[in-house]
């Protein structure tokens, strides 16, 4: 009779474990997850306080747009350059075999970069979807590997470390609206810059907006002006930082309202159902060698990660039945788009754009 009783309690202990195991699980999972978006909200702040900063107190034309700024060679060699966001660890490695990422590479970027450079993640990357070339290894900033537009030439005449994948850029996509089952689980992105300039153009270049160009002196709205403040904003680095947060230990499920439970409506991970509302931002082509699931060398399937596919949207292997996600591809993690914003007046002024032929150089 007593060996029975033990019996019951070990089993009452395992039932009882088992409860209380899954909820701390959840604990450890949201504290480590928020605990690493924490430090990097900090850290993006302090990149963008360094980006305006040093924007501010660079010599630049008057009439100068933001997007024109970033394309000056002294400005990408001293504040931000959008080509040190992707780092060719197996050239960096036939360099130097004996390399430290952050003694040998990171003192060599733009001082923006440099704040940026302890977000970058490991990504192996299958970049000609070809079983003959081995995939390369890079170390680079979250969101979406493009391919560079080849109609985009690069004539600084900056020469980068061979260990500098420029041929890549990173872009993070916005999603806007994520569509119902029934809309094959849609999500509508819209594309963003890791670094941009706060304004209300729809493209650069477009004087949408009561705020096109805040960063040039010319700065005129394109439509009329707020009676009780007329006049826009001019002479001002006005700058944001993004940075993809994505969860490692938790799911992304859809939202039903504060009190409406969505245990059993998560949101499936299907970079083939993703819709783009601003194609004409990105600066390159996808890369279509990024599936979210794939069969590694023993032949089995393997999730592309929290951080994988394409998009960049990630993959989640949990709760991955067909009641689910309908195909029981996995589900996306749990995410936002962390975004820091800095303003500084500019204090170092050109000659006109038309008017000087000056070359700036650092």
């Amino acid at each position: 009779m007593m060996r029975s009783r033990r019996h019951n309690r070990s089993g009452q202990a395992l039932v009882e474990f088992g409860l209380v195991a899954l909820v701390l699980y959840m604990l450890v999972g949201g504290a480590i997850t928020f605990g690493i978006w924490i430090y990097a909200a900090g850290q993006i702040q302090q990149a963008a306080n360094v980006g305006a900063r040093e924007l501010s107190q660079t010599p630049l034309p008057f009439d100068e747009t933001f997007e024109n700024a970033l394309e000056q060679k002294i400005v990408r060699q001293r504040v931000y350059d959008d080509r040190w966001l992707v780092i060719d660890l197996d050239e960096l490695e036939e360099e130097d075999p004996d390399y430290n990422f952050f003694q040998d590479v990171v003192p060599r970027m733009p001082l923006l970069n440099q704040q940026l450079a302890v977000l970058y993640s490991l990504d192996v990357c299958d970049h000609d979807n070809d079983e003959a070339t081995p995939p390369i290894r890079l170390m680079r900033y979250p969101g979406a590997l493009l391919k560079r537009s080849e109609g985009d030439p690069d004539e600084s005449g900056i020469e980068y470390p061979d260990y500098v994948a420029d041929e890549y850029v990173v872009q993070i996509p916005l999603v806007v609206e994520r569509k119902d089952a029934a809309d094959d689980d849609a999500e509508r992105i819209r594309w963003v810059c890791v670094v941009e300039e706060i304004d209300t153009e729809e493209l650069p270049g477009d004087d949408s907006g009561a705020n096109p160009d805040p960063f040039s002196l010319t700065n005129e709205p394109a439509i009329p002006a707020d009676p009780l403040d007329p006049e826009p904003p001019r002479g001002v680095v006005a700058l944001r930082v993004h940075y993809p947060a994505q969860s490692t230990w938790l799911s992304s499920y859809r939202d039903r309202g504060a009190f409406e439970l969505n245990a059993g409506d998560p949101n499936a991970a299907n970079d083939d159902a993703v819709e783009s509302l601003n194609p004409e931002a990105m600066k390159g082509t996808l890369l279509d060698s990024k599936p979210l699931v794939f069969e590694n060398s023993l032949g089995e399937s393997v999730y592309a990660g929290t951080y994988g596919g394409k998009y960049g949207l990630g993959i989640h292997g949990a709760m991955t039945s067909p009641e689910l996600t309908g195909d029981a591809i996995g589900i996306r993690p749990y995410r936002r788009v962390l975004v820091s914003h800095a303003i500084f007046r500019r204090e170092v002024f050109l000659p006109s754009i038309e008017d000087s032929e000056e070359t700036l150089t650092p």
